[in-house]
C-alpha cells in the first residue's frame, strides 16, 4: 500500500487547471484558471467535468455535440469539431526542478469528448517536451472497492487564481473527507452508479478535479458541484462527484487516444514559466 505522502505527490502531478492562456505582455499570472481536470493516461488524456468545458466554448458543449452530423447515439456518445471562444490549455506543475522554481507546463486541448449521460468530458492534449516519456497519470479505483464511510480526498483549484492573490497558494490543493452516500444505494452495480455524496468542502474551480481513495490513492470520481437548499443556498460540505467510469466504457476512452492529434492553435511551449517560491 503506497504511503501518504506518495499518493498526495501522484495525485499533485497528474492534476491539472484547466485554463484560458493571457495576454503574454501582461506582468500577472499567464493564465486565468476556469476549472480543474486529472489525467488518465500518458498519452495526455485529461478527465474533467462537461460544464467546466464549456466554460470555454462559443456554446455548452452538449449543444455543439447534438448538432453534429455524426452521431454514435446507441453508446450516448458524441465527438467531432467543437467551436470555442476561448482555446482551452491544461497547465500541468513540476515542483522536481530547483529548490526555488517552480514550472507550469500549459499545453494545448486538441481533441474534446463529452458524455450526453453524466457531466463528464475527455480531452486530449499535445505532447511537450517536459514529458518525455509521457504525462503523469492516477490510477483508477474499482467501483467494488468505494464504500459508504470511506476517507477520500479532492485535489484542484478552488477559486482559480483568486486564492493566488490572496493568499500565494500556486498549485492545487487538497480537501479531505469521507463518501457520505452512494448514488443511488450503496453495493449499486458499476453501470447504474450515478454519483457519488461526499462530505467534503469545495469551492468553485474544484468542479473537474478528481476523488480518490486515501487508502490507495486510486480515482474513483469527479469532482462535480456544491449542492443548495430549498432556497437556492449551498451547504456547507455537502458535494456531488460524478463516477469516473463512464469514460472508460463505450469506446470513449480509446476514441480519444486514437484520434489525430491536429495542429495546435498556439504554441503552448511559449508560454512555459518560471514562478518563484517565496
Amino acid at each position: 500500500m503506497p504511503e501518504r505522502r506518495a499518493i498526495f505527490n501522484s495525485i499533485k502531478a497528474a492534476t491539472v487547471a484547466l485554463a484560458i492562456m493571457a495576454d503574454k505582455g501582461d506582468g500577472k499570472c499567464p493564465f486565468v484558471i476556469i476549472g480543474s481536470g486529472f489525467c488518465v493516461d500518458s498519452l495526455g488524456v485529461i478527465v474533467t467535468c462537461e460544464h467546466v468545458l464549456s466554460a470555454f466554448m462559443a456554446k455548452p458543449l452538449i449543444e455543439q455535440i447534438g448538432d453534429l452530423e455524426k452521431v454514435d447515439s446507441k453508446e450516448g456518445i458524441r465527438g467531432g469539431w467543437i467551436r470555442h471562444r476561448h482555446i482551452p490549455f491544461v497547465i500541468f506543475y513540476r515542483t522536481d526542478f530547483e529548490h526555488d522554481q517552480l514550472l507550469a507546463v500549459p499545453t494545448q486541448a486538441t481533441i474534446c469528448m463529452a458524455k450526453t449521460d453524466f457531466d463528464l468530458a475527455g480531452i486530449r492534449v499535445v505532447p511537450h517536451a517536459a514529458f518525455p516519456t509521457g504525462f503523469p497519470f492516477i490510477e483508477i479505483e474499482d467501483s467494488q472497492n468505494v464504500c459508504e464511510g470511506d476517507e477520500i480526498a479532492t485535489c484542484g483549484f478552488p477559486l482559480g487564481n483568486y486564492l493566488n492573490e490572496q493568499i500565494g497558494t500556486a498549485t492545487s490543493s487538497f480537501t479531505t473527507g469521507i463518501v457520505s452516500s452512494i448514488i443511488p444505494a450503496p453495493n449499486t452495480p458499476q453501470k447504474y452508479l450515478k454519483g457519488f455524496q461526499l462530505n467534503l468542502t469545495a469551492a468553485p474551480g474544484n468542479s473537474g478535479g478528481p476523488v480518490f481513495s486515501l487508502k490507495t490513492g486510486k480515482v474513483f470520481g469527479v469532482l462535480q458541484s456544491a449542492i443548495a437548499d430549498q432556497g437556492g443556498v449551498v451547504v456547507p460540505n455537502i458535494t456531488k462527484a460524478e463516477p469516473v467510469y463512464p469514460v472508460f466504457e463505450h469506446d470513449f476512452l480509446s476514441q480519444i487516444k486514437r484520434a489525430q492529434i491536429p495542429k495546435p492553435d498556439t504554441d503552448a511551449g511559449s508560454f512555459m514559466k518560471q514562478f518563484k517560491k517565496d
